[in-house]
Parts: structure tokens; sequence; C-alpha cells
């Protein structure tokens, strides 16, 4: 099983590893280039919302998998999470059901509703049942900030006053199933749901992937979504093409080659951000490479590091022709995500081209 999350701030930053080649040793499959079931980003309509807002998320999956026995399904856990234990998202665990009924004698679980509010509420499970009729379907998910959640959440030394809301959501290439721990099982962070086949058998993380979204709450802050106004590419008409949040943009053409493929630069065009925000970009690919799969766009401290031309990457298209897919998720460090979905269209080499 893969976790996917919504990142922000300095520990997303830190993990992305600015500047390093995204070539992976050999052996090793690059992160980037999905041909699995994958959930690249989510990203939420108030990235800080207000007590009371209506607050919509949405996912980014994807089924990469060569052979697909199942499809995959994308859904979200009917719970919204509302100020976990040290804003952990595994401290939510213990509402996923009623834990203390698959545990002997299960002392000390709290029960299913507690910190929980809209949707599930109370909802009694039991270990090995079908999650299938209580899940939302579908790549969003909408939920009410409650009221009283900043006024709820413990103080944060140095900190404002917040709330934290936390969504979770799955792909899988079967049907979801609750898993809870044993009671002799320490492990706060084991993931109580699993995906399944049609005849019970667990799949793993190429068929399944666990993910949660955080949403902010504030009285104070308000933000808004990094806006991609346009792709950045040589091979797109006039140099590039506007573009919007979840848009699907006209395929790139590109020749095909047989060994050594030149590199295309791509990378996307944004609205100027707001002042000290830290923006960066995430590349994926059904196939091709890249010479880096994250760049830096925005600085916190220096602002934009340069015209599309210091910050696209290089992508190289797959030696062979066909139709692929790739993917640009901008990120800032207050929560935001946006994307935009690249087919890109190899054609055919012609005899004795390169």
């Amino acid at each position: 099983m893969k976790v996917a999350r919504a990142l922000g701030g300095v520990a997303a930053l830190a993990a992305m590893g600015w500047g390093v080649h995204a070539c992976a040793p050999s052996g090793f499959a690059n992160e980037y280039n999905i041909d699995s079931v994958r959930i690249l980003a989510s990203s939420a309509t108030e990235p800080y919302a207000k007590p009371g807002d209506a607050v919509t998320v949405q996912v980014l999956a994807y089924d990469g998998r060569p052979m697909k026995p199942a499809p995959m399904q994308v859904s979200w856990f009917p719970l919204q999470c509302d100020n976990p234990t040290d804003d952990a998202y595994y401290a939510c665990f213990e509402q996923f059901g009623a834990l203390s009924s698959a545990d002997a004698g299960g002392a000390g679980r709290p029960t299913a509703d507690a910190g929980a509010s809209a949707g599930a509420g109370a909802l009694s499970l039991v270990a090995g049942q079908d999650l299938t009729p209580f899940l939302t379907p579908g790549p969003n998910m909408t939920v009410i900030i409650p009221p009283s959640i900043i006024a709820s959440h413990p103080p944060v030394a140095g900190s404002s006053p917040y709330g934290l809301v936390i969504l979770f959501n799955f792909a899988c290439a079967g049907h979801l199933e609750f898993t809870p721990p044993s009671s002799s099982n320490a492990n706060p962070q084991q993931v109580p749901i699993g995906c399944f086949d049609s005849n019970g058998n667990a799949l793993g993380p190429d068929d399944f992937v666990f993910g949660f979204t955080r949403i902010y709450v504030s009285d104070t802050v308000t933000d808004t979504n990094p806006v991609i106004t346009e792709v950045d590419s040589p091979d797109a008409p006039d140099g590039g093409l506007k573009v919007s949040q979840g848009t699907t943009i006209a395929p790139l053409n590109v020749a095909s080659c047989s060994s050594k493929c030149p590199k295309i630069p791509i990378g996307p065009v944004i609205q100027t951000p707001a002042a000290g925000r830290e923006v960066w970009v995430d590349f994926f690919s059904t196939a091709g490479t890249f010479n880096s799969d994250a760049r830096l766009l925005y600085s916190a401290t220096t602002g934009s590091e340069g015209p599309p031309s210091t910050t696209d990457t290089s992508f190289y298209a797959p030696p062979d022709a066909g139709a692929q897919l790739l993917w640009m998720v901008v990120h800032d460090d207050h929560n935001g995500a946006s994307w935009v979905t690249v087919p890109v269209e190899v054609q055919q080499a012609d005899a004795g081209s390169n």
C-alpha cells in the first residue's frame, strides 16, 4: 500500500531535494513514472477555510497499470476528522468505526464519534466489513467546516489560533474493507482499511493507495490555490498553451526517436503569488524521463526564480510511438495545489530517422 498526502511547508521542500537529478539507480523505478494506481495530488477550494464554510476537495488520481484485471475506484471515507491529537493524521484512525469491537476486550479505545463531525458520525464497523456502502465515490468530496473548530483546537505555542480538518481518500482496484489492528499491535500509524479483490485477496501497492488531505481553518488567513495560466514549451503552439485548474490541454506532438530522444523544455507559468510564498512544481508522466522531477518557482525570501527558461524541466519522450500523459502539479507552502494534464503524442518515426 502507498500513502499519498497533501504536503506544504518546509517538510515537503526538504523531501523533494531541489536540483537532484531525477534518474533512478538501475533496478529502481522513478517515482515520477506512473505505472500503478496512484494519487498524485489533492486540492481544496479553500486551502485556508473559515468556520462554517463548505469546502470541496478534489484528488488527481490515475491508473497506470499495464494490466487492469479490475478498474481503479476513487472514493472517500465519510468521516470528517476534526482537530486530531497533535494534528496527526493517524490519530484519526481511532474514529474509523467501532475499533473496540474487533479487539479482545478493546479496553481504552475511544468510540467512533470521538472528534467526528459531519458525514459518518458514529459508524459501527466490524473487522472484514465491506466499506462500499459507506464510501463517497468519485474524485470530489464536500465538507462543512464546524463553527467551533478553532476554539476547540488546543493552543500551539508561536502560532495564531487555527483549526484542522483531515479527509481520507483512496484509490483501489477492488473494494475496501475495514481491517482494524489487533489489541497487541502498538503501531498507531497502521491504516485500518485494506483493498481486496473479488476473491478476498489483499491487494498490494500497485493496486491500492491511501491518501489524506488537510484543510486548515483560520479567522485571519485567507488563501487561494496557485493559478496556472500557461504551459510553457517550444513544442506547444506559439510556445505556450493557456490552461486552468484541472484542465487537459491540447496534446504536444513529439517526433519519435529510436534511441537518444531530444529534450523538450516544459513547465508551468503561474500568476504571481503573494509575497513570501514558496511555490514549486512536481512533474509526473506515464513514460519518458525528466532531468528534474521538481522545480522551485518562487522562493519565500527572494521571490521568482526566473522566467520559464530557468524554471522549466527537460522532458525526454519515450523512444517509441503512442499516446502518453504528463502532469504538472504546482504546490505552495500554504497548503495550496493546482495541476494541469498534458497529453503527449509521440509520432511514429519515418524509416531511417533517429
